[in-house]
C-alpha cells in the first residue's frame, strides 16, 4: 500500500509539473515595458492546490477500498500474506462490503458464489436474486446461477422460478450443459423419468468431460437406459475418478499422480461417528475457493474406510485445461451423502478446509458438521 501512495504521489507531482511549466513560463518583455513578465500566475497556484486535491477527493469517492474501516484494511493486509482467510471471513468482509454499496451487482454475485460454495443454497438464492434484480435479468449465465441455487434450496416455491429460467436458457440454447443438467435433475425429482432421459441424453451427446460422462451413464442406468459400450466411459479408468456438483455417482481407482498434489486425510468427528453406515458413499472434492460448479478434481469412498487418506492431484482433472495447477487456492470438502449423489442433501455430513497452492501436501478435513 505504502508503495502505491507513493506511486501515487509521484503521478500527481507530474502531472502538476506538465500544467505549471507552461503556465509559468516566462516571455519576452512587450514593447514599451521595462522587463519580462510570468503568465498566469494566479491559475498555477489555483492549479498547485486543486489537482493534488481533486484527485485525491476523486479516487476517494470511485474506490471500493475500506480507508475508514481500519479492520478491514487489517483483515485485508492479513489475507494478502497469509493467502486469504477462511470462508467465514470471506463472507462476513463481502456482507460487509455490500452493505455500504448494495447497488454492487457483482459483490452480490460473488456472495451467492461463496454462500453456494458453502453449503448455504437460501442465502445463495438471496444473494443471487438481488444481483440478478441489478442486471435486470439479462446476464444469462447469472440467471443460471441463480436457478442452480433455486434448486439446490428444494423448497417448491423456487423450483417453479428455477424452471423458468431453465427453460428460457434451454431456448436460447438447446445445448446448454448447465440448464440440460438441471433440466434433467429437477425432473427426475418431479417424477417425470422420461423428461430426464431426454435431457440427460442430449448431454451425453454434447460430448461433456470423461467423469461427467461417467455420472451421466451412472444416473441413465438407473432410469433404465443402457449407454453404448462406445459411449460409456471405460470400465477402468487408469487414475482416480471424479464426480460433479451437478449430482451422480463417481469411481474410485488408485493410479498415477501429476502435477499438484494433495494428500487429504479424511476423518469423522466423534460426536457423528454414530451417524454413520456402512457403504455409505463419501466424496471428497477440490474446487476453486469461492467458485460453484463442477469441483476440479474428486473421488469416492466408502464410510467403511474412514478415517483414511486420498490422494488427489492433476491426474483426476474433470474438465480439460484446468486442474489443481491452475488455481492458487483450493477448497477441500468432504461430504458423507446418505442419498448417494453429488447434491448436497439435507442432513449429510460435512468437512473442509483450503490449501495454498505452495503449501504442504498434506491437510486434514474432519467431517464435523450436518448439513442444514
Amino acid at each position: 500500500m505504502t508503495t502505491f501512495l507513493i506511486l501515487c504521489a509521484v503521478m500527481i507531482v507530474a502531472a502538476v509539473a506538465l500544467l505549471l511549466v507552461p503556465l509559468l513560463r516566462t516571455e519576452p518583455a512587450p514593447p514599451g515595458e521595462k522587463g519580462p513578465a510570468t503568465r498566469a500566475v494566479p491559475a498555477a497556484v489555483v492549479m498547485m492546490v486543486a489537482l493534488p486535491l481533486g484527485a485525491s477527493a476523486f479516487y476517494g469517492a470511485t474506490s471500493n477500498f475500506p480507508w475508514d474501516n481500519q479492520a478491514a484494511l487489517t483483515a485485508g493486509a492479513v489475507g494478502h500474506a497469509q493467502g486469504g482467510g477462511s470462508m467465514e471471513e470471506v463472507i462476513a468482509q463481502l456482507e460487509e462490503r455490500l452493505e455500504k454499496s448494495p447497488g454492487d451487482a457483482e459483490g452480490w454475485r460473488m456472495l451467492g458464489r461463496t454462500y453456494l460454495v458453502s453449503g448455504r443454497a437460501d442465502d445463495a438464492a438471496t444473494a443471487y436474486g438481488k444481483a440478478s434484480s441489478l442486471t435486470g435479468g439479462r446476464d444469462p449465465v447469472l440467471e443460471l446461477d441463480l436457478a442452480e441455487a433455486l434448486v439446490l434450496t428444494d423448497k417448491p416455491e423456487a423450483q417453479v422460478r428455477a424452471r423458468g429460467i431453465i427453460d428460457a436458457a434451454l431456448a436460447a440454447d438447446e445445448s446448454n450443459q448447465k440448464a440440460l443438467w438441471y433440466s434433467g435433475l429437477m425432473a427426475a425429482r418431479a417424477d417425470d423419468p422420461e423428461t430426464a432421459r431426454k435431457q440427460w441424453t442430449r448431454l451425453l451427446e454434447s460430448n461433456p468431460p470423461e467423469e461427467i460422462r461417467q455420472i451421466l451413464v451412472a444416473q441413465l442406468a438407473e432410469l433404465g437406459v443402457t449407454v453404448a459400450q462406445s459411449e460409456a466411459a471405460p470400465a477402468a479408468a487408469p487414475a482416480m475418478g471424479g464426480m460433479s456438483a451437478m449430482g451422480g455417482q463417481a469411481g474410485t481407482a488408485a493410479g498415477e499422480t501429476r502435477g499438484r498434489t494433495i494428500r487429504v486425510a479424511v476423518s469423522v468427528d466423534p460426536s457423528l461417528a454414530g451417524k454413520l453406515t456402512p457403504g455409505t458413499t463419501v466424496f471428497v472434492s477440490a474446487r476453486e475457493a469461492g467458485i460453484p460448479g463442477p469441483p476440479i478434481a474428486a473421488v469416492r469412498i466408502a464410510a467403511d474406510a474412514l478415517p483414511t487418506t486420498v490422494v488427489l492431484s492433476d491426474a483426476n482433472t474433470m474438465i480439460e485445461g484446468r486442474d489443481l495447477s491452475s488455481v492458487d487456492k483450493v477448497q477441500l470438502v468432504a461430504r458423507v451423502a446418505f442419498g448417494g449423489t453429488a447434491v448436497t442433501a439435507s442432513g449429510d455430513l460435512l468437512g473442509e478446509a483450503l490449501h495454498e497452492k505452495d503449501a504442504p501436501e498434506n491437510v486434514n478435513v474432519v467431517i464435523n458438521r450436518v448439513s442444514p
